[in-house]
């Protein structure tokens, strides 16, 4: 299908999954890096801070733990940076090159679960934000009805921006940046007269410190790793030509770095300030923060929950687009938003379901990290791909440089699959724990033991039967625009 990929501010992008040339990429770096830092700047990322205090660190132990958690997952995705300015579209589909042109559709599965969930928690968390706040600013009921208001008005700010696409939500997020950056440092000033660095609720959650300060540490690495299927969704419009791997990977690296940590920092800030712990990190920041600070927190609930629904939307959009190739990325965006929407709308109201979705998006990491694992092997192995084979399986084409066995590379799938395996077993939350969640003493060695599972399987095959793996990593020559590929 031909496309008109011209991507202006306030215009509806047209371009989807299909390939994207060279001469039509107008991105760069410092968009990157202003989509991954907006997306960042609210209270989910915040919590990750609040939880190891509440784990019984306190606030250095949380700080440094969340620190280096973040560093380790930030440096475990940067690799993949330099697939798709390369093939020209999204992960999802890049993932091909590795996983073979029918085996692609395990990420783009992955990637539209785990977007249309995270979608459905990002807008949850910044309405009932959105409410608390409001009821202490100016006495607004807390009820079901301004409750599904607040979800609302979030949802129709995300929807709308991700359906314009690329160049809005880039525009969206730098306007963000200034805005929820400045809020956020103003919460240290904030909580600054109550702080107390030595504050620990008196407990581990682990038994011990040093257990309990590498169970932190573990769970700040799932940030920058949740973003492996959706980096391409940003990287695809930059210019290999134009713009250096080592650029395009600081970009990312700073994103991750300050977008993440600044309102982890303030959530470990907090935790270790709040007069009010009732184990709701919302609902106590609210409670406990000085009056001056409510409406502050409001601009947050609504921006950062903006940013990063926005992110889940638009990635939700095109990995859609993959199964119904036939469709444009602003249909596919739109149903996903209704499928997101209306699962948020379902957990809360109908069969209070919340924590069930909350516990679901760890589970779906489990299947996620080993994924991202074998496209992090494999990145750090290619540098070359045909864009043109990638695009087979949306022109319904058989065979071709990733056809590998009837369109699945054995390998790579077989690794994915122990690695989820070993996942599964380890997985320890509320809606389900499996038999090795206590191996380590109480932290969850899901995403650990995924990762190195998958890690050793692939590499095996890397080793020792590498026809069976990947094809030549030689330099393609092929000119899609006369091929035929846009």
């Amino acid at each position: 299908m031909t496309t008109d990929p011209t991507d202006r501010i306030g215009h509806v992008e047209e371009a989807g999954v299909d390939y994207l040339p060279e001469r039509k990429r107008d991105s760069s770096p410092r968009n990157l890096f202003a989509v991954f830092t907006g997306g960042n700047f609210g209270w989910t990322c915040a919590v990750y801070g609040w939880v190891a205090i509440q784990f019984g660190l306190d606030f250095w132990g949380a700080a440094a733990s969340t620190i280096l958690g973040t560093l380790i997952g930030t440096l475990v995705v940067l690799p993949l940076v330099g697939i798709s300015p390369r093939t020209g579209t999204n992960m999802t589909v890049s993932s091909g090159a590795f996983f073979g042109i029918r085996g692609r559709l395990i990420g783009s599965g992955l990637s539209l679960i785990i977007a249309i969930v995270f979608a459905a928690v990002t807008v949850w968390t910044s309405g009932d934000a959105l409410v608390a706040a409001a009821h202490r600013l100016v006495g607004l009921p807390q009820n079901d009805a301004t409750l599904a208001t607040g979800y609302a008005l979030v949802s129709v700010l995300v929807v709308v921006v991700a359906l314009f696409g690329h160049a809005t939500i880039v525009a969206m997020q730098k306007f963000i940046i200034p805005i929820a950056g400045v809020v956020l440092v103003l919460g240290f000033v904030a909580f600054g007269g109550s702080f107390d660095p030595h504050f620990t609720t008196g407990e581990y959650a682990v038994g011990s410190y040093w257990p309990t300060f590498i169970l932190s540490m573990v769970l700040a690495t799932a940030g920058p790793i949740s973003y492996a299927p959706i980096i391409g969704d940003y990287t695809r419009r930059i210019s290999i030509q134009r713009y250096s791997d080592a650029s395009i990977r600081w970009a990312l690296f700073a994103a991750l770095m300050l977008g993440t940590l600044l309102p982890a920092i303030l959530g470990a800030f907090a935790g270790s300030a709040m007069s009010v712990n009732t184990g709701e990190f919302m609902s106590d920041l609210v409670a406990s923060s000085p009056f001056w600070y409510l409406l502050p927190i409001l601009l947050v609930s609504v921006f950062g929950g903006f940013g990063q629904g926005v992110m889940c939307i638009y990635a939700t959009g095109l990995d859609l687009e993959t199964f119904f190739p036939r469709l444009r990325r602003v249909h596919t965006t739109a149903l996903a938003a209704a499928v997101s929407v209306a699962l948020l709308y379902v957990g809360v109201f109908v069969v209070n379901a919340v924590d069930a979705i909350t516990s679901a998006t760890v589970i779906l990491n489990a299947f996620t990290t080993p994924w991202a694992i074998v496209l992090v092997i494999g990145a750090l192995r290619t540098r070359f791909y045909d864009p043109y084979d990638l695009q087979a399986f949306a022109q319904g084409r058989r065979g071709g440089r990733y056809w590998f066995s009837a369109g699945w590379n054995r390998a790579a799938v077989t690794a994915w699959i122990v690695g989820s395996i070993v996942g599964l077993l380890g997985v320890h939350t509320d809606l389900y724990s499996g038999p090795l969640a206590n191996i380590l003493g109480g932290i969850d060695p899901s995403a650990i033991g995924s990762g190195l599972a998958a890690a050793i399987v692939y590499l095996r095959f890397v080793m020792f039967s590498r026809n069976h793996v990947d094809v030549s990593d030689a330099p393609v020559l092929v000119d899609l625009e006369t091929a035929g590929a846009v």
